[in-house]
């Protein structure tokens, strides 16, 4: 799983009043060209819904299936 939010606990752009309160799991096949967005999830059940579809894609023997986590950003106005 690739996690763009980088790890847990530490200082930065993540962290504090600024941080995103809303994740989604993306899930892309390069073999296929599908994508799929799941969610909003908060960070870590965003991270454990990740792990868990990562698992199966692997199970399946689809390891070209990328899984990330990226966090939810409102539109701007």
């Amino acid at each position: 799983m690739v996690d763009v939010s980088g790890p847990a606990g530490e200082g930065g752009a993540h962290d504090g009043p600024a941080c995103p309160r809303a994740w989604v799991v993306l899930v892309a096949d390069p073999v296929t060209g599908e994508t799929d967005a799941f969610g909003p999830f908060d960070r870590p059940s965003a991270r454990a819904d990740a792990d868990r579809r990562r698992a199966e894609h692997l199970a399946e023997g689809l390891d070209e299936v990328v899984v990330v986590t990226v966090p939810l950003t409102p539109p701007e106005t």
